[in-house]
């Protein structure tokens, strides 16, 4: 990070932590040898790599570069797997396990314990997979199956890790698998395959997956920043008077930039600067200056999937604007890794805030005056670092002691950074 005398800033952010675990576990399908630079290192994406490295992975990590070799990968069944906090982890290594015909069990810790599997066990049942949860939950039990078939299957939940946890399954199954209905998610997965040449076919309304197929090209790429990360630079950049901040080499995937969107629609000042495609993403910098005039806005649900995780983030500018900002159809926020629809609510209203639940939408009232509270971040790292922003920039201060370290789960550097923007 650099920082001149006029108060602009240069930030480089870790990788994408959806691209890190689409690329990894796409890397043990490919035998050979593999590099990733930027390489985030985080708690969920170890999670992820722990895991592959269980199943006969082997990486070594240097810097932010991780070198990895598949050559000699032998995939056995486990006893068990820890998927820790990452709901990612879990759903995508569900589908990846299945079609790999594993004999696991895939457990985590409490508060994963307490997310949806449902929406990804259902359908690998109909596909013939040997899988039970624990009441729709984790712990799941995979056994082996000789029923194993491709599949023709209408998504129904706007799901980018339900999409992907399917486009894993498909690849280790002979035939061709169709997913079809709500796939107008993340599109990770689909990129890579298509940078090593996997014969995967995108259409509008389905995508067709030809399974068994041999892979040649191994994966080297140098990962761009994490948009989501990114968010809650661009968010205290906004609120903290006279500052201009530059991202550089941020992921911009047209599924993930319904905040970027939104904000620009409530008056931020923002600049996307040298856009490129790379491995099949857009990435591009990002410009950022700061301003006092937000206005409230009205996001409608088909765009929340698109800011799925920025909406905490959104939440605090709101309370900034003038107006009402209302964001319809939050019932996923319900079952993330807190209920973040109850996280944001009380936060904001203990900081003297207003912010109600009406049916499905998310009513927040902007331009209240706020003062610093207690975080009530319950062990949600997008929660924490949303409220420690608000009670920075917003309010003013913030109690020391009143740090959670559920940052280091994302974003291990989210504080230093945030601070040299702030000072």
């Amino acid at each position: 990070m650099k920082l001149d005398k006029v108060n602009q800033l240069t930030v480089c952010l870790p990788g994408d932590k959806s691209i890190t675990h689409r690329a990894l576990i796409l890397s043990s399908f490919i035998k050979g040898k593999h590099e990733f630079t930027n390489f985030p290192i985080n708690e969920d994406v170890s999670s992820t790599l722990n895991i592959l490295s269980k199943l006969g992975l082997e990486y070594k990590i240097k810097g932010n570069v991780i070198a990895i070799d598949s050559t000699n990968i032998s995939l056995k069944s486990v006893e068990s797997l820890d998927c820790n906090e990452s709901g990612t982890t879990a759903r995508l290594l569900i589908g990846y396990l299945v079609g790999r015909n594993i004999n696991t069990i895939i457990k985590g810790s409490k508060s994963l314990l307490n997310r949806p599997m449902r929406r990804i066990v259902n359908p690998l049942k109909l596909f013939g997979a040997n899988i039970a949860s624990n009441k729709d939950r984790l712990p799941v039990k995979i056994d082996y199956s000789n029923k194993l078939k491709p599949f023709d299957y209408n998504l129904k939940i706007e799901s980018a890790q339900v999409k992907s946890a399917l486009i894993l399954y498909a690849i280790s199954i002979d035939g061709k698998s169709i997913i079809r209905g709500k796939i107008k998610t993340r599109d990770h997965l689909e990129n890579l395959l298509r940078y090593v040449n996997f014969p995967i076919k995108i259409y509008s309304d389905r995508i067709e997956i030809n399974g068994k197929a041999e892979i040649r090209k191994n994966i080297n790429l140098d990962i761009p920043g994490d948009i989501s990360s990114a968010s809650f630079i661009i968010c205290a950049s906004l609120l903290t008077k006279k500052t201009s901040v530059t991202i550089k080499n941020v992921s911009i995937n047209d599924y993930r930039i319904g905040f970027l969107n939104a904000i620009i629609k409530m008056g931020a000042k923002i600049s996307i600067l040298k856009k490129r495609i790379y491995f099949n993403e857009p990435v591009a910098d990002i410009r950022v200056a700061s301003t006092n005039n937000l206005n409230g806005i009205k996001i409608k649900k088909s765009d929340v999937a698109s800011m799925i995780d920025e909406i905490p983030i959104l939440s605090v500018l709101a309370c900034k604007a003038d107006g009402d900002t209302i964001i319809k159809g939050i019932d996923e926020l319900k079952v993330k890794e807190s209920d973040r629809v109850k996280a944001i609510i009380d936060n904001i209203n203990t900081m003297g805030g207003v912010a109600k639940l009406v049916g499905d939408s998310l009513i927040i009232s902007g331009n209240k005056k706020l003062h610093s509270t207690t975080i009530k971040s319950y062990e949600d790292h997008r929660i924490f670092m949303s409220f420690y922003i608000a009670n920075r920039t917003l309010a003013g201060n913030i109690n020391k002691e009143n740090i959670s370290n559920s940052y280091s789960k994302s974003f291990p550097k989210f504080i230093n950074i945030i601070e040299k923007i702030i000072a």
